[in-house]
């Protein structure tokens, strides 16, 4: 899910869906510049990487698909 923080009151409200390319997402992690997306998809062993729009919030995914045996979490250093 996407969501919109609302400045005034930092509500959250859903704008929109983006599939994380793999089965049974586990676990996110934002880059600390804010400009990478990681999903760890556990059922499909796959980790996708996406660009983050800081504007927008859209994400774009890279077309890199990182194989990964079951992951559980990811952390973005």
């Amino acid at each position: 899910m996407i969501y919109a923080i609302d400045q005034m009151d930092g509500m959250l409200t859903c704008i929109g869906h983006e599939s994380t390319q793999g089965k049974t997402p586990r676990h996110f992690a934002v880059g600390p510049a804010g400009e990478f997306l990681l999903a760890a998809n556990q059922d499909s062993d796959s980790v996708v990487p996406f660009r983050l729009d800081p504007a927008s919030g859209e994400l774009m995914a890279t077309g890199h698909i990182v194989g990964v045996p079951t992951p559980v979490c990811v952390k973005v250093m």
